[in-house]
């Protein structure tokens, strides 16, 4: 189990790095601007992100898209993998020490 958190916190860590990375790599005049976790995925794959969509308004629960995913998809992608990467690193440490 404590490799598990280990890999997974290493895993989201990458994860934000390469979201950080993307936000610079489209840095323009504005500056570094951090992007939206849907944007991200739409930029990535569409066809999962919609697809999503549609199965959550037709199968699960039209209200649950909009508004509880719609507004995860708005955080910004580095804070939404950086902030569970850094509690599950905790609780590796923490696992690691006990």
């Amino acid at each position: 189990m404590r490799y598990l958190l280990c890999i997974g916190g290493w895993g989201l860590a990458l994860a934000a790095v390469a979201a950080a990375g993307w936000a610079v790599a489209l840095a323009g005049l504005e500056g570094i601007v951090q992007r939206p976790l849907g944007e991200l995925w739409f930029k990535l794959d569409v066809g999962s992100l919609n697809l999503l969509q549609a199965v959550v308004e037709r199968y699960i629960w039209p209200p649950l898209w909009d508004p509880a995913i719609a507004s995860v998809l708005q955080i910004p992608a580095t804070l939404f993998f950086a902030v569970p990467a850094a509690i599950l690193a905790a609780l590796c440490h923490l696992r690691r020490r006990g």
